[in-house]
């Protein structure tokens, strides 16, 4: 258990840096993972390419939104924090599932632990990961059943690959948690895997902030903040 606190602990302090990092400094770093990746996985280094594009598309602007008394209101995304990529099977369109939500949560700044008892694909991604520009700690590996214990941390955002079985039941385990509401992206369909084809799948992996500055006193419109008549 201590080392699944410690393991969380270092995705969650790594969490805080990338999610500060702008879009485009993000994107660079996955496309060398995505590079290391290709010499390995082609396939799977295409599943990023593929995911990287749609955020970029989502994700890389800041919108400008109306300012009635003439400040300037900004709506951008973050990642939620700590994201839980759970493998539970071996199939090889699951491969792909994993590596689609591993991609997305990373893309929108989030950190990630991949639980998997597949030895073969972790340590394709490892490798890649070790030699591409991606911080430290930001991605984690653990065997499988370690996700039992990392539910009980304070986890953002879980995604899950494998049966509706145990996709039920963590549901549920989430559900009794306090705190945030965590977020379930799951693939149960190994077959045509909708869920990795999505693309929107960042957005289930990211929280909308607003960002406001006011500057009525710097030559903004101050008669729109006046309270009440001269009278009063």
């Amino acid at each position: 258990m201590v080392h699944q606190v410690t393991r969380f602990s270092d995705a969650f302090s790594a969490w805080e840096n990338w999610n500060l990092t702008n879009f485009d400094s993000k994107s660079e770093c996955l496309l060398a993972f995505k590079q290391a990746l290709q010499q390995v996985e082609p396939e799977l280094a295409s599943v990023v390419s593929y995911h990287i594009e749609q955020a970029s598309a989502l994700l890389a602007e800041t919108h400008q939104l109306i300012g009635p008394t003439g400040e300037t209101n900004e709506l951008y995304t973050a990642g939620r924090g700590v994201a839980l990529v759970i493998q539970d099977s071996s199939q090889e369109q699951a491969t792909y599932a994993v590596m689609a939500q591993l991609t997305a949560a990373l893309i929108s700044g989030n950190s990630v632990i991949l639980c998997s008892d597949d030895t073969e694909f972790s340590q394709a991604l490892e490798s890649a990961y070790v030699q591409s520009s991606l911080p430290t700690n930001l991605v984690q590996f653990a065997a499988l059943d370690a996700y039992h214990q990392l539910l009980d941390s304070d986890v953002r955002s879980v995604g899950y690959v494998g049966n509706p079985e145990v996709e039920r039941s963590i549901n549920r385990q989430l559900a009794k948690r306090s705190g945030a509401i965590v977020n379930l992206t799951s693939e149960t369909d190994l077959v045509s895997i909708p869920v990795a084809h999505d693309p929107h799948l960042v957005l289930r992996f990211i929280t909308e902030r607003t960002r406001t500055i006011n500057i009525t006193a710097v030559g903004g419109n101050a008669t729109l903040l006046e309270l009440g008549a001269e009278t009063h």
